[in-house]
């Protein structure tokens, strides 16, 4: 397999079992504060006719509860349509959506501007305001997780088509023979010589026995053949 494979592969892999566990750590963050808090924390209470100032941030949701059988009034001091309370009766189902033994969800103070806000409440009974924070921390991890789970399919899939497309390049050793003085042929460089002894033709090895590469010769011994002694020519030996 080539490298280039191995290491997509492996940081695909990483990604996703990394995006897993950051996706579990957030969300089991949030699901547990939900769990041990689920109409918030109390904030404040009081009893109307009362005012409630306190500071409120953007991205909380800040709960407004009476007791029940009571009727109660809320409205935000120096509010607008952005920054405002807004009765449970606006949002389908919205009224029945928290459970508090012996109090009734009324509706909620949405602000779009941060900061100090006073809240009033008019009519009688007892009034409890409870906020439910968002963990910042938890939500981006879910959502970190969400995208590098996304990611890491992406970079898995790029590694499966460098399965395909990207080859090993191996290298091709020739074998370079070299003659010596006593006749005999000795390898320089390429692949081990095989054990078994290879066969020796005219001019080198048996072609069987060598790689496509050609045989290097430095050097060929000249042979010189004598008559015998009497004048007798040798036989033609041809060419």
């Amino acid at each position: 397999m080539h490298i280039m494979t191995k290491l997509t592969l492996g940081a695909g892999v990483a990604l996703l079992i990394g995006s897993i566990i950051l996706a579990v750590l957030g969300g089991g963050s949030t699901v547990s504060d939900l769990a041990e808090n689920p109409n918030g924390v109390e904030v404040w209470s009081g009893t109307a006719p009362d005012t409630y100032e306190g500071n409120f941030e953007m991205v909380n949701t800040y709960l407004i509860f009476v007791e029940d059988e009571s009727t109660v009034e809320v409205t935000v001091v120096e509010g607008d349509e952005e920054n405002r309370f807004i009765p449970c009766e606006e949002e389908p189902n919205d009224c029945d959506y928290y459970d508090w033994p012996g109090h009734t969800y009324v509706g909620q103070v949405s602000v779009y501007t941060p900061g100090t806000w006073g809240v009033e409440f008019n009519g009688t009974g007892s009034v409890v305001v409870t906020e439910m924070a968002v963990d910042i921390g938890g939500v981006m991890s879910i959502f970190g997780g969400m995208m590098g789970f996304c990611c890491s399919f992406c970079v898995i899939g790029l590694g499966i088509i460098f399965i395909f497309t990207l080859k090993d390049n191996k290298l091709q050793q020739g074998i370079m023979m070299v003659q010596k003085s006593d006749g005999t042929f000795q390898q320089v460089g390429g692949m081990p010589a095989p054990a078994q002894s290879a066969p020796m033709v005219a001019g080198g090895i048996h072609p069987a026995y060598t790689t496509e590469q050609p045989i290097i010769q430095q050097s060929i011994q000249q042979v010189e053949i004598l008559p015998p002694i009497g004048g007798q020519q040798p036989p033609n030996q041809g060419l």
